[in-house]
C-alpha cells in the first residue's frame, strides 16, 4: 500500500523541520564576528587587523578564538627564532645566554599550552581552555623576568610586548564568547 501524496509531504515536512532544529545557530558573517568579539578587547584594532578569515570562511566565536591563537602562536615561533639567533650570534653578552635559553623554553611551552587550549575548546572544557590562555599569558611574561633578575636590559621585549597583546586577546575574546 503505497502512502498518499500528503502523506509523503507531511513526513518531508517533519524531516526537514528536524533537521532545521537540529542543525546549529547561524553564524554571523566571519568579519562581523571578529569586529564584534575585538570590541570587547583591550586592543580591538590589533585584533581586528590580526584575526583575517579567509576568504568564504564561516566562523562561529570558537573559530576566531583560534585565529587568535594562530597569532600568537606564530608571533611566538617568530620569538623563538629571534631567541635561538641571539645565542647562536658571538656577540650576545654571556650573562644574557641563560633568560635567551629560557625564553626558548617559555615559547615551547606557549605552543604546547595553546594545542592543549585548542583540544579544550574542541571538546567544550571551559575550565581547561582558561587554564591554557591564562598559561600563555604567564609564560609570555615570564620571559622578560628572566633579563631583569640578572639586571639586564631584557632583549626580547619587543616580542613580548607583542605576545603579551594577544595573549590577552585570548583571553578576552574567549570571555566575550563564553568559551570559558
Amino acid at each position: 500500500m503505497r502512502p498518499s501524496l500528503a502523506t509523503s509531504v507531511l513526513l518531508v515536512l517533519v524531516v526537514v523541520v528536524a533537521v532545521a532544529v537540529a542543525a546549529p545557530p547561524p553564524i554571523a558573517s566571519s568579519g562581523d564576528l571578529v569586529k564584534m568579539l575585538c570590541a570587547k578587547t583591550e586592543y580591538p584594532m590589533v585584533c581586528e587587523t590580526s584575526i583575517v578569515p579567509k576568504p568564504g570562511q564561516k566562523l562561529d566565536a570558537a573559530g576566531v578564538l583560534r585565529l587568535a591563537m594562530d597569532v600568537v602562536r606564530a608571533k611566538a615561533a617568530d620569538a623563538k627564532k629571534l631567541a635561538n639567533a641571539l645565542i647562536a650570534d658571538p656577540k650576545t653578552a654571556r650573562l644574557e645566554l641563560s633568560p635567551l635559553h629560557g625564553c626558548v623554553e617559555l615559547y615551547d611551552q606557549t605552543s604546547d599550552s595553546l594545542d592543549r587550549a585548542d583540544k579544550a575548546i574542541a571538546a567544550g572544557d571551559k575550565a581547561t581552555t582558561a587554564t591554557m590562555l591564562t598559561s600563555v599569558s604567564s609564560d609570555v611574561s615570564t620571559c622578560n623576568q628572566g633579563f631583569e633578575d640578572l639586571h639586564v636590559t631584557p632583549l626580547l621585549s619587543k616580542q613580548e610586548e607583542e605576545l603579551g597583546k594577544f595573549a590577552s586577546i585570548c583571553m578576552e575574546i574567549a570571555a566575550a564568547a563564553g568559551l570559558y
